[in-house]
């Protein structure tokens, strides 16, 4: 299941802030919540030990030596065979670290889930109080997230990345884990009892993170002040967007896309009290290309995790790029 949410002792490993993740598994909350809280809620707030790893050799156990596994200590779960010198993260200590590299009391724990039997698991943190991404005359909220992923397997280290979807499921952690590591803002963090160095560290690729997301909200705040006039403006610039060759046998989908954009430009409810600008036309594209293209995916419970996955890297974030170089190139703005 691409989901793959931890289920044990009667209930899954998750929580998740103000609505249901796709796969509609583990508790919801209307507010976002403390590390400790979070945990509880979602029953993490388990330990993680090591045993020694025995060979059974005909009626004799041999020590094997160099190698330990670990276990959860509420339902002795196995979780990976690692060597000796693996270091043990707790799980609070990577969910307490998200709020100490931000520094703030303000932003909150917006989900978190353990994968497998609890051998992999994530926190997403709420951005959106430390920095503020709110355009003039649009109401909505322009989400960021920092995104928490560690292991007890030793599949890999602890990492700290940016998001601009919540993550869900193993899926979405999957594609966020590659997208931030693509776009240089990982940061992979080796534990051995001191998290002062691991905090700093990681604090550079939030501070990359906030400085992208503030620069890029200036760019929209430039982009809502530009006022459109001319009505026909629209249809030519998503013909722009989404060219027709004249030799194109089979143009609907193309054509269907064009009117889709528009139509969102002209009527979308989430653009109500935008004005006519070019940023009212990027927020277009954006709702058209992260919610309304089409998927060929045959099993629907993947579309969640590949719409997140062409959202943050595939060909939903190249028409919003598409989009947005357009738009500065025809308006000037830099």
């Amino acid at each position: 299941m691409p989901a793959n949410i931890a289920h044990t002792m009667g209930r899954y490993n998750a929580m998740y802030v103000g609505y249901p993740a796709w796969h509609r598994l583990g508790e919801v909350v209307t507010e976002a919540k403390t590390p400790e809280e979070a945990m509880e809620i979602a029953g993490t707030n388990f330990t993680v030990a090591p045993a020694e790893v025995y060979a059974r050799i005909g009626d004799e156990y041999h020590l094997y030596p160099g190698s330990r596994i670990n276990y959860r200590t509420d339902n002795n779960a196995l979780l990976g065979i690692t060597s000796d010198e693996y270091p043990i993260i707790q799980n609070i200590t990577p969910m307490q670290m998200l709020n100490e590299i931000v520094r703030t009391g303000q932003a909150g724990i917006v989900a978190h889930a353990a994968l497998g039997k609890g051998e992999r698991l994530f926190a997403v943190l709420d951005l959106t109080r430390l920095t503020d991404l709110q355009i003039p005359h649009d109401p909505s909220k322009h989400d960021a997230f920092l995104v928490a992923q560690w292991w007890h397997n030793a599949d890999g280290a602890a990492s700290f990345g940016e998001s601009m979807v919540r993550v869900d499921c193993q899926n979405m952690a999957n594609a966020q884990l590659a997208y931030a590591e693509r776009k240089g803002r990982l940061a992979r963090i080796v534990h051995r009892g001191n998290t002062a160095n691991a905090v700093e560290e990681a604090q550079r690729i939030l501070g990359y993170a906030e400085r992208h997301i503030l620069t890029f909200t200036e760019l929209l705040r430039n982009l809502v002040e530009i006022p459109i006039i001319n009505a026909g403006w629209i249809d030519d610039f998503t013909a722009k967007l989404v060219p027709i060759p004249p030799e194109m046998e089979r143009p609907a989908s193309r054509e269907e896309a064009r009117d889709t954009i528009a139509y969102l430009y002209k009527e979308s409810p989430t653009l109500v009290g935008v004005p006519n600008s070019p940023y009212r036309a990027f927020q277009a594209v954006t709702e058209y290309a992260d919610h309304y293209r089409p998927l060929r995916v045959a099993d629907a419970e993947l579309v969640p995790a590949r719409r997140f996955t062409t959202a943050m890297d595939g060909p939903a974030a190249g028409l919003k790029q598409d989009a947005m170089r357009l738009l500065r190139e025809e308006f000037e703005v830099r």
